[in-house]
């Protein structure tokens, strides 16, 4: 059960902001219907942070562990030259002109304020307080090769400091089982919107917002982005571009509450441990939720709608381009990550010819990482996927290392209208086990996998082929060499 967030509710020269979510509760016919009612919980005071308002929230002491005051206007100045700083950042477009360092134009100047007070602090990797940007209910336009003017948001936003919470104004419905619906439980929507499709630049696709740790350096770790609505262009947003949020080494990242149309891959996370709760997404790249080796990271909650090949795909070490700013990874010899996959509703992941509401790749795009995957698959809902959950060897190569081991752990899944199979096991890529193509077995690896009661290992297909020194435990039972599939591209003609 996920717990209900707590609210601030600010009023600032007409700009409402609700800083920290509400939790909503919706009531539905069903899963997949609309919401029939909507009941919002606020908890917390109100509390006036407009430019004329005689009170500002600060870290006191910051350097003795921090204490959160509240202290008039008039004081500000003082206690910032004895070192205190502002944790609660207001972004409103009524705020151009505004300079008094707790009101701004752009996200991206507070993001900039709230840097520039971590540094003097020398909060690198850890604050003693958290700084909370409220972002008003309104459009934010950004772009990432036009000119930067006005109120127009430079993308990506980069954030490197510790311990901010970006927070908007969209409020996540939730349906009778703590999952997202897409709609918002309040008519307030702070919607970040690219003037044109998130382009690659350099190889990588362009995010809205990445949260980066610089090796050896300051880190973004513990960022918190919830209340947003992520729009990857322009109406009708095809075809699809960029990337919503992009992490990079960081610890402690939440992702919650928020709506991504349009994107490649809505929320790309490499090498970090995060947790993406209550959102709702919708893509056309590889993956929509895409974590990955090492890491620790929970997906709970989220609404997946048709777009990507997968919905979730928790995956080995990727080497995929990163933006300027970013450093690469540097790849290692080993990788382990644990991935928790838990009530989500997954639909229409069916494109051809393995499309699929989970798929656990257990190697990654560095072929020389041998991997070690950890996946619980619990209480999902995958609907009208062409498969309900793939295991697979993900991406090994020929001439590089070819062991990497994954333990899965299935239970509560509700499969509907899956149209070639439940569970699809391969220690070969997906396709290479289906016959739709060539490259090579997995070797000396192991998969243990527990099926909880979701399905028969009967009605299960699976590539084990033997000659390679794998081994494939599923219940306790130790299984035969084999290949057991009846793969057909035609036999889903209602995807």
């Amino acid at each position: 059960m996920i717990t209900p967030w707590k609210s601030l509710v600010v009023f600032s020269r007409g700009a409402r902001f609700t800083l920290g979510v509400a939790a909503a509760a919706v009531s539905v016919a069903c899963a997949t219907d609309a919401p029939t009612s909507v009941a919002v919980r606020r908890l917390g005071p109100a509390f006036d942070a407009s430019p004329s308002a005689d009170q500002v929230a600060i870290c006191h002491h910051p350097e003795s562990g921090g204490q959160y005051l509240q202290v008039a206007q008039p004081a500000l100045a003082g206690h910032l030259e004895h070192g205190d700083y502002v944790t609660i950042l207001l972004v409103s477009h009524d705020f151009v002109g505004v300079n008094d360092g707790v009101h701004f134009a752009r996200i991206g100047d507070a993001l900039a304020a709230a840097r520039a007070a971590r540094l003097q602090h020398n909060e690198l990797t850890d604050a003693a307080c958290r700084v909370t940007i409220g972002v008003s209910s309104d459009v934010y336009s950004g772009t990432a090769i036009g000119p930067v003017t006005g109120t127009t948001e430079a993308f990506p936003m980069i954030v490197d400091v510790p311990d901010i919470t970006l927070h908007g104004a969209f409020v996540m419905g939730l349906d009778e089982f703590g999952r997202a619906t897409g709609v918002g439980a309040a008519a307030d929507q702070t919607t970040l919107a690219s003037i044109e499709r998130l382009p690659v630049l350099n190889g990588a696709q362009t995010p809205i917002f990445v949260a980066n740790a610089h090796p050896g350096g300051s880190a973004g770790n513990g960022l918190t982005v919830e209340g947003f609505v992520f729009q990857s262009g322009p109406a009708p947003m095809t075809p699809a571009g960029g990337q919503g949020v992009l992490s990079m080494r960081v610890t402690g990242l939440t992702i919650r509450g928020n709506r991504f149309q349009g994107f490649q891959s809505p929320i790309d996370l490499r090498a970090s441990s995060a947790d993406v709760l209550q959102n709702q997404t919708e893509g056309s790249g590889a993956c929509d939720i895409c974590p990955a080796a090492p890491g620790t990271y929970s997906v709970v909650g989220n609404l997946i709608l048709a777009g990507g090949i997968e919905g979730v795909a928790p995956v080995g070490v990727v080497t995929l381009a990163v933006p300027s700013g970013v450093e690469p990874y540097v790849i290692p010899a080993t990788a382990e990550a644990w991935f928790e996959i838990r009530n989500n509703a997954v639909h229409d992941h069916s494109r051809l010819p393995v499309g699929s509401g989970v798929r656990v790749s257990v190697k990654g795009m560095a072929p020389s990482v041998h991997n070690t995957t950890h996946a619980i698959i619990a209480d999902n809902l995958l609907a009208n996927d062409r498969f309900g959950i793939i295991v697979d060897a993900g991406f090994p190569t020929a001439v590089a290392d070819l062991k990497s081991d994954a333990d899965v752990t299935l239970s509560g899944n509700q499969f509907e209208q899956v149209c070639q199979s439940k569970l699809y096991v391969s220690l070969a890529r997906h396709t290479v086990g289906l016959g739709l193509g060539n490259g090579p077995y997995l070797q000396n690896s192991n998969y243990t996998l527990s099926l909880g009661g979701d399905l028969n290992w009967s009605d299960a297909w699976y590539a084990h082929a033997g000659g390679f020194g794998n081994t494939l435990v599923v219940d306790g039972q130790l299984i035969a060499n084999g290949i057991h599939n009846f793969y057909s591209a035609s036999s889903c003609p209602g995807l």
